[in-house]
């Protein structure tokens, strides 16, 4: 993939994302970027993590929520209000599919104050050397990281091939704090 895409539309970036993702792989590309996140310093001093559910080809992190250690959280969809809601999460809890076949929490289950994390770790098809990251497109977390207290780390992991110089983006766009790929830690200014 172009290494500089930022003249490419969203459009077009999510399906080149989308059919590159399809010819790595994501088992063993996944499992180095877990590695990479629990040997930082970010990982071993945060208690309070929100994460994400692997779904349609996405680094897999299902083996960070082993860690006992920490409380996990994950979204569920809240689509009257196009937005998410966050419930606590153990490894092993049961999700349910949405409708877009993505595991979330049960809507019954008692919400989570977001003020209260360390960290997210957020699913993105791409991310470049800005901090921008290319989501899927419905713009949930857009809306949902502006609530997150100033010091929670923003961290997205991607595979390496995804990992470009620069993409296009939005004026609402928050620029995310740390891109992890299997390869390397990139801590970015911004």
């Amino acid at each position: 993939m172009n290494k500089n895409p930022a003249s490419q539309s969203k459009k077009a970036l999510r399906d080149n994302a989308k059919n590159l993702r399809t010819n790595l792989d994501m088992a063993d590309i996944s499992c180095k970027i877990l590695q990479n996140i629990k040997k930082q310093d970010f990982y071993s001093d945060a208690k309070h993590i929100l994460s994400f559910y692997p779904f349609n080809n996405e680094v897999d992190l299902r083996g960070l929520y082993k860690d006992s250690s920490k409380n996990w959280y994950l979204p569920r969809v809240e689509m009257n209000h196009k937005s998410l809601i966050i419930h606590g999460y153990r490894n092993g809890d049961t999700l349910v599919k949405n409708k877009w076949g993505v595991y979330e929490p049960c809507c019954d289950l008692k919400e989570t104050d977001i003020k209260q994390f360390n960290m997210i770790i957020i699913p993105a098809l791409m991310a470049d050397k800005n901090g921008h990251r290319l989501g899927y497109g419905a713009g949930f977390y857009d809306r949902f990281i502006p609530g997150l207290n100033k010091e929670c780390l923003k961290i997205v992991p991607v595979p390496d091939k995804l990992f470009v110089d620069s993409l296009p983006f939005d004026h609402w766009d928050i620029p995310v704090n740390i891109v992890v790929t299997e390869k390397n830690i990139y801590r970015l200014t911004n």
